[in-house]
């Protein structure tokens, strides 16, 4: 039996990239007990880090936003994994206060992929020439020629394909001495006018053009400031006739990765 919900102290619930449903025993101590026993300080350090990593991964998923139906396996929880790895590298403050300093390990992201699928390389076999330059806030990728039927991957069998980038910010996020919140000291660094690329859908058959795409991002500072990291990411998403006969996105029929951090 697929059951969903709750059943006397047993949790059933689906999670995306499995068939199976799982299950989970509630119980454990009470909130009151874990705000305030001393027994339990080590928890609400605990709570309190996995909340900011939690935050953290919440915004590094949103600068790749575009790239969401591109997924096909719970992304956030593997960001929030990774932000905690992160967090832990932090020796400057207290457990309970230590930091997410993505801006001193963006080793952590580079490569991220946004499929477990199919891998970007595997899928789209030609080389992509990128560079990333912090100074101007410019990204350039250069595609050469792609013959489809040599250098094409369609492992869904549909008639088109195009090309998806973004170039976005992240700041390092910590937690405030005032009111103990997890924030970030440069809000506001998305730009989803320029900071992302769509090109038009092209047949899965056939040679298609060499192409070259300019991704701007924000000056909001100038310099960007050293808690920033920017990530450029590329994918390759396959469609099919739609409404109106426009080629539309199928979902989980791509594949992506961070292709540079800095």
């Amino acid at each position: 039996m697929q059951l969903e919900g709750s059943l006397a102290n047993v949790s059933m619930y689906k999670m995306h990239g499995t068939e199976k449903t799982i299950v989970r025993s509630k119980g454990g101590p009470s909130n009151d007990h874990i705000k305030t026993k001393p027994q339990f300080e080590k928890l609400r350090h605990n709570n309190s880090e996995w909340a900011g990593c939690t935050k953290m991964g919440s915004k590094i998923r949103k600068s790749f936003a575009v790239m969401k139906r591109l997924e096909d396996y719970p992304v956030t929880g593997a960001l929030n994994a990774i932000c905690k790895d992160i967090q832990k590298m932090d020796t400057s403050n207290v457990p309970g206060r230590r930091s997410i300093n993505l801006s001193q390990h963006t080793d952590q992201l580079l490569g991220f992929s946004f499929s477990r699928k199919q891998v970007l390389e595997s899928v789209l076999r030609v080389p992509i020439e990128t560079t990333l330059n912090r100074t101007t806030g410019e990204a350039h990728i250069d595609l050469p020629a792609v013959n489809t039927e040599m250098y094409l991957y369609n492992f869904r069998n549909l008639p088109y394909y195009r090309l998806v980038a973004c170039l976005n910010g992240v700041c390092d996020m910590m937690i405030t001495a005032k009111d103990n919140k997890w924030e970030t000291p440069y809000p506001g660094y998305l730009d989803k006018d320029k900071g992302v690329f769509e090109s038009e859908w092209m047949p899965a058959l056939g040679v298609n053009l060499a192409m070259h795409i300019t991704l701007q991002y924000p000056m909001i500072e100038n310099p960007i400031p050293n808690e920033v990291t920017l990530l450029l990411c590329i994918g390759i998403e396959f469609g099919k006739v739609g409404t109106a006969n426009i080629p539309a996105a199928v979902k989980y029929a791509g594949t992506g990765k961070v292709v540079r951090v800095g």
